[in-house]
């Protein structure tokens, strides 16, 4: 299956709350324990974070970064990438 790279921008004046936070990692955490999530993690910089899933297809990628609770309440913006992995 192809990979995918999910960029996870953050939207200027708008911080998530502990509770919206846990909910994007048991999102992660869902995603990892059925085997779509390889890795995860946020930038130092405080601007955001990305993750690498497989999926079968660009649409089925986005449709998994779209169901990100981040995502969805407006607290991140996405950006999707088919990812040609090396090694």
């Amino acid at each position: 299956m192809p990979y995918f790279v999910v960029m996870l921008e953050t939207v200027p004046g708008v911080e998530p709350t502990q509770e919206q936070r846990q909910s994007h990692l048991n999102h992660l955490a869902s995603l990892k324990s059925r085997g779509i999530l390889l890795v995860s993690g946020r930038f130092k910089d405080g601007s955001g974070g990305l993750y690498i899933l497989e999926a079968k297809d660009a649409g089925e990628a986005r449709s998994i970064a779209e169901s990100d609770p981040y995502v969805k309440l407006g607290l991140r913006r996405c950006t999707v990438k088919e990812w040609d992995r090396v090694y």
